[in-house]
């Protein structure tokens, strides 16, 4: 009946002239059931009847909305900039690669423009890339387009020329203005630049890209501090008075009698040179951590954001000797070490001696050996007078250099502490040991008298638990707990070298070098007068197993002593 029903509808529409009304009228839906109706009556059934698959419906409506001919025409000069002349526009080749991979998964669509000019979050952009100096950035590392041509190849240029800045940015906000191998060989972070293709989706999607754009800069507290000394300094800088006593440790006798403007300016270097420096470190510092800052002297320990620890220190001298900078993981702590004497202290020093007085290192102490490798070893066995004391606090890292105790306290009283060939000397090496092992295995209940009770014997380890990330920093300038600004003399030169090459051509200072981190570390092949065969693991990393630990247990750290006490 219902067939029946259907057909004579059918039959009617027809009648009427229905082949004259268009398809996307509401007569399409009847006709669509009279067609069903036809198929049903020639005994086909409702399952048979085609139905459009569900995926296809959801490309149909995911499909991009016609773009003008101005549009495409922008997209086509921009596909052949990037095709033809990317290089103009982009200096490294990774960038490059990312930025073509990126535009080619748009259809080479424009992230900032469209061919009416700028889009509206373009803008913001351009803003935020002009006030970049309140991070100590320079604004004109960064060009910005006005965007004012809206001929379809200037606007597709000016798209290229916004994109690399955008780039450069990001770059030198995460990883550094300046490349750290530039400025000295002892230095060493592992970097790594963000994905730019990640990065520019992230940016060019971002409902508020000043934000987005901010993330890239670090954010740890003293990092804000310095940004607030910053501005205040460049605010100083307006004044032409006197300047008055400010607080440092050293008197600043160098700045009395100068103008407000010359101190300003002083300081603003300073500051810049340590916001640099915070850029190499990692976002991410820890919840627990140890922090050295060479030039104040000073090792700290951090549990939960404060400061719950603190030891003056002794660090490597001005020149070859200077203490690296560097993050690293404290993994262990060895009571009774023996002194393996580096390299380059047995080739520079020790064997010069030896050749004047055969006895002069075994009136202090020392003992001389070879290793398996025919290489001279010169060592000083666990004891009271042990050039590294007690206690030594392991990070193994590239410059071969780490922490303990010494028997000589008495430097530990003067204001000036670089002396040692690039370790660290720690003034109460039981009270950081109690320290670190309370954080990383408080139910073992270590205490100062505890930790004492394993002086003496043989050479012992301590893996921590949970390891200890250890940041060995140069901060020159600071905030102190009172919110003053403090600073420290340059000791190593480093501020110096790092405002230098600020103030150089930007397309350079940023591209690293090659260094040859431990060259000093290679064995010590000569004949010594006093020289007797031992048989001993040689003096480098390469081990079998464990790195840190030899196959009896005790420290294979031959190859960590590089820098001596």
């Amino acid at each position: 009946m219902r067939k029946n029903l259907l057909a004579a509808s059918c039959g009617i529409l027809f009648l009427l002239g229905v082949d004259h009304v268009s398809a996307g009228h509401v007569l399409s839906p009847p006709l669509k059931l009279c067609q069903a109706a036809d198929g049903n009556a020639a005994g086909a059934s409702t399952a048979d009847v085609p139905i459009e698959p569900a995926d296809s419906r959801t490309q149909k409506a995911q499909v991009k909305p016609a773009r003008s001919a101005e549009d495409v025409a922008l997209s086509d000069r921009l596909q052949d900039l990037i095709a033809n002349k990317l290089q103009q526009y982009m200096a490294r080749p990774q960038d490059r690669t990312a930025v073509e991979a990126l535009y080619r998964e748009h259809d080479f669509s424009p992230l900032w423009v469209n061919a009416a000019g700028a889009l509206p979050n373009t803008r913001e952009a351009i803003g935020f890339l002009h006030g970049v100096a309140a991070d100590g950035l320079d604004p004109k590392d960064y060009p910005t387009p006005t965007f004012a041509d809206l001929d379809p190849t200037r606007l597709a240029a000016d798209e290229l020329t916004l994109t690399n800045s955008i780039a450069t940015f990001v770059r030198h906000a995460s990883t550094g203005r300046i490349a750290f191998s530039r400025v000295s060989g002892s230095i060493y972070f592992d970097l790594k630049s963000p994905d730019l293709q990640q990065v520019l989706e992230k940016i060019a999607s971002s409902h508020d890209i000043a934000a987005t754009l901010d993330t890239f800069n670090p954010h740890q507290p003293p990092y804000k501090e310095l940004k607030g000394a910053l501005a205040h300094a460049r605010e100083m800088q307006d004044t032409d008075a006197v300047v008055p006593v400010t607080k440092t440790k050293i008197a600043p006798a160098h700045q009395r009698g100068r103008s407000e403007f010359e101190v300003a300016a002083t300081r603003i270097d300073a500051i810049l040179a340590n916001m640099e420096r915070w850029r190499w470190l990692p976002r991410e510092l820890g919840t627990a951590y140890a922090m050295v800052n060479i030039p104040d002297y000073t090792l700290t320990v951090i549990n939960g954001g404060k400061a719950t620890w603190s030891t003056r220190i002794v660090v490597g001298q001005p020149g070859k000797h200077a203490t690296p900078l560097l993050a690293e993981t404290m993994k262990y702590i060895t009571f009774n070490p023996t002194w393996n004497v580096p390299p380059s202290i047995i080739r520079n020093e020790y064997l010069p001696a030896l050749e004047r007085d055969p006895t002069a290192l075994a009136r202090i102490g020392l003992r001389v050996g070879r290793n398996s490798d025919g290489s001279i070893r010169i060592y000083q066995p666990p004891g009271e007078r042990n050039a590294l004391g007690r206690v030594r606090f392991n990070f193994p890292n590239r410059f071969l250099v780490y922490q303990h105790d010494t028997p000589d306290k008495y430097l530990f009283s003067k204001p000036v502490r670089a002396y040692s060939h690039g370790c660290m000397r720690v003034e109460h090496p039981d009270q950081y040991a109690e320290t670190l092992l309370s954080i990383s295995q408080p139910e073992e209940r270590y205490t100062v008298q505890r930790i004492r009770s394993l002086y003496g014997g043989g050479e012992r380890n301590i893996a921590l638990k949970t390891q200890i990330p250890v940041y060995l920093t140069y901060q020159t300038a600071f905030i102190d707990d009172s919110g003053q600004l403090q600073t420290r003399p340059d000791i190593y030169g480093l501020d110096k070298t790092i405002v230098g090459l600020l103030k150089r051509d930007p397309r350079s200072v940023d591209v690293p070098i090659a260094r040859n981190y431990g060259g000093d570390s290679n064995p010590v092949r000569s004949h010594t007068p006093s020289a007797r065969h031992i048989v001993e693991q040689p003096y480098g990393w390469g081990r079998t197993g464990d790195p840190y630990f030899s196959r009896s247990g005790t420290s294979s750290y031959y190859g960590f002593d590089r820098r001596g006490f």
